[in-house]
């Protein structure tokens, strides 16, 4: 559970939970890919790859492409290059945050692969968990907790 900066107990925060390597897992080797999937090359290439024809992986690493709508073989997937602003590419379609009791969730927000929660109050000197549930657009609802340590500056 990643504990976060601390909150001033009378100042508002913003905290986020960035969901990008949850969301885009990294090409496997010798791994099966279901249609769909979207994957990040082992080395970064400012670009993602969405499973197009489901298969096995490679052991090898293929050349991969940096054009959007390029494909490229992986074993016996195939898969299309995506810019990281495709719609194609997953990302946050909806958040629900549950606050311990005695801290005060003021708003939430998703924007990309982001999930974003304000909260206010606390006491000083106690850890709240904050438990963010995210439903992507593509896959299955995820969940992460921070802690939020409440320390009066």
């Amino acid at each position: 559970m990643p504990t976060v900066r601390d909150k001033d107990p009378d100042v508002d925060e913003t905290y986020a939970i960035d969901w990008t390597q949850q969301l885009i897992m990294e090409a496997l080797r010798s791994f099966d890919l279901a249609e769909g999937v979207t994957v990040r090359a082992q080395r970064d290439t400012g670009w993602y790859y969405e499973c197009t024809t489901a298969g096995r992986t490679s052991a090898h690493y293929p050349q991969w492409p940096r054009a959007s709508g390029e494909t490229v073989q992986d074993g016996s997937a195939v898969l299309t290059c995506r810019h990281p602003d495709d719609a194609e590419v997953p990302t946050v379609s909806s958040v629900t945050w549950t606050v311990d009791s005695g801290i005060t969730k003021d708003s939430q927000s998703e924007s990309g692969r982001l999930a974003i929660i304000t909260v206010s109050g606390g006491t000083d000197g106690v850890d709240y968990d904050v438990l963010c549930r995210m439903t992507p657009t593509v896959g299955n609802v995820m969940e992460q907790t921070i802690t939020i340590p409440v320390r009066a500056q």
